[in-house]
């Protein structure tokens, strides 16, 4: 009898990045790892930023991720992410770096906080002549 695979799919806005079968998954969801084998119960979850690791035959496939979700139903596995970068065990604090680097949330919150304080100063002063 086969083994069972769970099929991979993962995707971001702009690019399927990859797509293949696993005898394991190892996930970075917020609450913490995550390692989903063949016919686990069915399961969605958030995506911290870090590495997702593929094990397929021995062979082990590493992608690094910025946030998104996982949803895993009847050995599928879907994963939806801001950005991936495929990398390798040498390389992957880099390809995580880079993902933090060009996906921080709190430096967007803060050019968008800087934008509405000028936005409401200019208000303000429109009524004063």
């Amino acid at each position: 009898m086969a083994q069972k695979k769970i099929k991979v799919s993962i995707v971001t806005p702009e690019q399927k990045v990859f797509e293949g079968e696993a005898d394991y998954i190892g996930i970075p969801s917020i609450g913490g790892g995550l390692g989903i084998l063949p016919d686990h119960l069915p399961i969605i979850c958030f995506l911290d930023v870090g590495v997702i690791k593929i094990v397929n035959e021995n062979k082990i496939s590493q992608i690094a991720v910025c946030r998104g979700y996982l949803q895993f139903v009847r050995n599928n596995a879907n994963i939806i992410t801001e950005s991936a970068i495929i990398t390798d065990e040498e390389k992957k604090k880099e390809a995580i770096d880079e993902l933090r680097a060009k996906h921080n949330i709190s430096q967007e919150i803060t050019e968008e906080t800087k934008k509405i304080a000028q936005a409401t100063a200019a208000l303000k002063t429109l009524g004063q002549i």
